[in-house]
């Protein structure tokens, strides 16, 4: 692919090296923690969410049962209607 720098010619072995956020033989796939086209960083969906990655993902976080926001860090407050901030580690207001 065009995602690497393969180890070729009569010293070479035909492996590839690939580019940050490429894997596989011929670099034509994103690496875990990657999406889209281009392979782009992922952003940090911290310990409560996933994110939508590959070459097909969209980058989103996709977030645990109980956690929502755009990096899964608001809190449902675990039924007591409160929701605490998992970034700020501070209630909000109810």
């Amino acid at each position: 692919g065009s995602h690497g720098t393969c180890s070729e010619g009569l010293g070479g072995d035909g492996t590839c090296t690939c580019d940050s956020g490429w894997t596989g033989s011929s670099c034509d796939t994103c690496d875990t923690g990657y999406y889209g086209s281009s392979c782009t960083a992922c952003p940090n969906c911290g310990s409560h969410g996933t994110c939508s990655e590959g070459l097909g993902g969209g980058g989103t976080c996709t977030c645990d049962s109980g956690w929502s926001g755009t990096l899964c860090t608001t809190s449902d407050g675990g039924g007591s209607g409160c929701p605490f901030d998992d970034d700020f580690q501070i209630q909000l207001s109810c």
